[in-house]
């Protein structure tokens, strides 16, 4: 550092970048990441996919893992370890979402490992600039701290990923020394490859793309015995333990095509704002902050392009945009999978590549683009954290447990509804009642419209069937609470039958929940 010409003292400035070290820098962001992420987390209710993480959580041990796979998406992982938590730390709002909060930090510095491994493989001179970025970018990334404040797996899918680009990085560098690779790299690398392919039914999709990115130097000239044994024996490894997994999958594959997921021509559009700002929480600062990035993307991605042969700017090009394009291309060939929470993970390596293109930059460049992308973010990451609840839930248990009455009876179509319900509001007065059962309905015949065979809905002739049963006679009010109708009850069959034989009172709604009373006639 420079020496002040009065006094031989040093810039207020240059004082500071004196004392600040990677883990001091480190231990900062964590702190701005825990803070950030704590704002609000307990002042929304559980949205109707935390509702299910919760509901999962409880079940027994037994159930979890042999019949829940029958009717859920995900593996059973994530909700094995929501339920060791919530033994531990309660099933609140607050404390279930807590441990994807947990798992968010943990990622921080995984991901300053892999951008110091960068640095080491292709040094920028700029350590603690590409480090930094690298974990501010995963601090106050506005997907980030959305996803880590629900409870939800994709925030172990994140960390995963992280750890097996950790690994993948690490064998390039070692491979590119001669060596075989060491097996902590080995194992670094299997070990996150298998917690990616266990968190999330996406996973296999994550588990390709570190493949592809790791056999174009595992199999280049001269070949290494070793380097080949090794890993082969790590793919067998992992191939094994993801086979129990694989076959749950399997087994829920069939009515993935039946689901409420469509075929959208906006999903490039989807990705910018993924690695970016989403355009809820767009203002002008955040957008020259997502202008930034995506210059800082833009200059990552031609040094992939550009590299004279395979090294890590290649195979972080892949782990970034690989799991996009494979899900854009089942989604297009076969069924709908494109969701952008579930490519959550990705923006990992997307940030390694940026803060990295950052670091190689200019000097008057670097400190522009710098200062553009961090002023804004951090606001627009506490503009997240208090976004209003997407669900209202407590708003429609609050409005039930004030109106029905002990003899009424409360009917929730879907019957998954009732999840959320439960966990938001104080116990109903009247009876709590699924249509046409309590979740999960599975063997119950019907139209499968939600993609789950646990939540099944009524043909026409059906809810009529369910509306005139006459044990109903006695019932004063049956309280019809209904959610996105477009998808469940496109046709209105359930009022419609309701209506037939009880009198019609006034419809209560939330954005796509409904609660409409329906009176016995005098």
């Amino acid at each position: 550092m420079e020496i002040a010409s009065a006094g031989g003292l040093r810039p207020v400035g240059a004082s500071i970048a004196s004392r600040l070290t990677a883990g001091r820098l480190l231990a900062l962001l964590l702190v701005v990441a825990l803070a950030v992420r704590l704002i609000g987390l307990g002042a929304r209710p559980l949205w109707l996919d935390e509702a299910y993480s919760a509901w999962f959580a409880s079940r027994g041990w037994r159930e979890l893992w042999t019949v829940v796979p029958t009717y859920e998406t995900h593996p059973p992982l994530y909700y094995s370890l929501l339920k060791l938590w919530s033994l531990v730390f309660g099933d609140s709002a607050q404390a279930l979402r807590m441990l994807s909060v947990t798992l968010g930090l943990a990622m921080l510095p995984v991901v300053a490992a892999a951008a110091r491994e960068l640095e080491r493989q292709r040094p920028s001179r700029r350590p603690l600039l590409h480090v930094g970025l690298a974990m501010f970018l995963c601090a106050c990334s506005p997907m980030l701290v959305f996803l880590d404040q629900e409870a939800r797996p994709y925030p172990l899918m994140a960390l995963a990923y992280a750890i097996a680009a950790l690994g993948l990085l690490r064998l390039l560098g070692e491979w590119r020394g001669g060596t075989a690779g060491s097996l902590v790299s080995w194992a670094i690398l299997a070990a996150g490859t298998e917690l990616t392919l266990w968190s999330h039914a996406l996973g296999l999709v994550y588990a390709v793309c570190v493949a592809a990115a790791l056999a174009p130097a595992w199999l280049s000239a001269p070949l290494d015995r070793k380097r080949i044994a090794r890993g082969a024996a790590a793919a067998a490894i992992v191939l094994l333990l993801y086979l129990p997994c694989l076959l749950m999958m399997l087994r829920r594959a069939g009515d993935w095509g039946s689901g409420w997921l469509r075929l959208r021509g906006n999903m490039p559009f989807e990705l910018l704002q993924l690695y970016t700002v989403p355009m809820e929480v767009l203002t002008v600062g955040s957008a020259v902050a997502a202008l930034a990035m995506l210059l800082l993307a833009k200059r990552a991605i031609e040094a992939g392009i550009q590299a004279p042969r395979w090294n890590s700017d290649r195979a972080l090009l892949l782990l970034w945009l690989g799991p996009p394009l494979l899900s854009m291309l089942i989604s297009a060939l076969w069924m709908p999978v494109f969701l952008t929470r579930t490519l959550g993970a990705t923006v990992v390596p997307a940030f390694l590549a940026m803060s990295a293109a950052l670091a190689r930059s200019g000097p008057r460049e670097r400190l522009l683009i710098a200062l553009a992308i961090i002023l804004p973010l951090l606001p627009t990451a506490v503009q997240v954290a208090t976004r209003p609840a997407p669900e209202p839930w407590d708003e429609v248990g609050a409005y039930l447990h004030s109106h029905v009455g002990p003899a009424d009876q409360v009917w929730y179509y879907p019957n998954d509804s009732m999840l959320p319900v439960h966990s938001a509001a104080p116990k109903i007065a009247g009876r709590e009642r699924g249509i046409p059962g309590d979740y999960p309905a599975i063997g119950m015949k019907g139209p499968i419209r939600g993609g789950s065979p646990a939540v099944v809905s009524l043909t026409a002739e059906q809810a009529t069937s369910v509306a005139r049963d006459p044990a109903l006679r006695a019932v004063p009010t049956i309280w019809l609470v209904t959610r996105e109708t477009a998808v469940f009850d496109p046709a209105g069959d359930l009022p419609r039958a309701l209506s037939g034989t009880r009198a019609i009172g006034q419809k209560q709604e939330w954005a796509d929940i409904a609660v409409q009373p329906f009176s016995r006639r005098r």
